[in-house]
């Protein structure tokens, strides 16, 4: 996950790349702790409070261009006042499932989404 704010699991962006080059090209299911960039991952700027999107860009790059999953699970981006990054979106052959269960104040909002490949 690329860093922001102090959460775990981060690593500077320009680092990222390197990560997503071990995934090998003929994996069907990708699951990861953040999101890619763009696909339910919008949470509020601590600073300004504006919306922000912090997936991940080089994860996206390498879903898109080379691993190409057919499904992409991950977590950390959890819903707040106002904002739903909970659920599933499909876009060509990848559906990217947002599997977080806890909303920020770690009480269990969502029961979890059941998939079929």
């Amino acid at each position: 996950m690329p860093r922001f704010h102090d959460w775990a699991y981060m690593k500077k962006r320009e680092q990222l790349d390197l990560v997503w080059q071990s995934v090998p090209d003929d994996v069907h299911s990708l699951i990861a702790h953040g999101p890619p960039k763009g696909i339910l991952d919008v949470t509020h700027d601590i600073g300004t409070h504006g919306l922000i999107q912090v997936g991940c860009t080089a994860l996206r790059r390498h879903v898109d261009e080379r691993i190409r999953p057919k499904l992409h699970a991950f977590r950390h981006l959890h819903n707040e006042r106002g904002l739903s990054n909970y659920g599933m979106f499909t876009r060509g052959a990848t559906s990217f499932i947002n599997c977080s269960c806890c909303n920020l104040a770690a009480k269990l909002k969502n029961n979890g989404v059941v998939i079929e490949l």
